[in-house]
């Protein structure tokens, strides 16, 4: 029998996300709000986590994560883990890391059930424009913006990650 999912809701400077897991990981994060089902320690420390995040006070999360999608959505996903805070790479540099092309990278960003725990905002094209993203390209200018405002702070370590 699946484990059942929870969710929460926290409003950000983009409007409200809904944080959704099971009882050992966060599953995905979907812009609106998709009402709210359970009150998880993990649900909670998601929640606080993302919190510091738009608060400028955390540059990494330590909440476990496990998705769902291809091994080659699962390895792109994986590399875009490993780019620092404030920091972006290209699409052609995903694909490099993962084994398909710029394209392939950007449809499986397309994908990714976990936006701003994995940081897929951090993707830019390789002659510098912004590319796509799944929230909007609004969110996407927020997102890069806003890490490149609060960059001075520490780099922590990412852990609890299951791909």
């Amino acid at each position: 029998m699946p484990d059942s999912i929870d969710s929460i809701m926290l409003e950000t400077p983009f409007g409200p996300i809904t944080i959704s897991s099971d009882k050992s990981a966060v599953k995905s994060i979907r812009l609106g709000n998709y009402g709210e089902h359970g009150n998880s320690r993990l649900l909670k420390a998601a929640k606080r986590e993302l919190e510091e995040y738009f608060d400028g006070k955390r540059k990494a999360f330590t909440v476990p994560v496990k998705t769902e999608g291809t091994r080659y959505q699962r390895k792109v996903w994986s590399a875009t883990l490993k780019i620092p805070y404030g920091e972006t790479r290209t699409y052609g540099w995903i694909a490099e890391i993962a084994g398909g092309s710029a394209r392939s990278a950007g449809n499986a960003l397309g994908a990714n059930p976990i936006p701003i725990i994995i940081p897929c905002h951090r993707i830019i094209r390789a002659d510098g424009e912004i590319g796509g993203y799944g929230g909007g390209l609004e969110i996407k200018r927020f997102l890069l913006e806003h890490e490149k405002k609060n960059k001075e702070f520490g780099h922590d370590k990412v852990r609890g990650m299951e791909l």
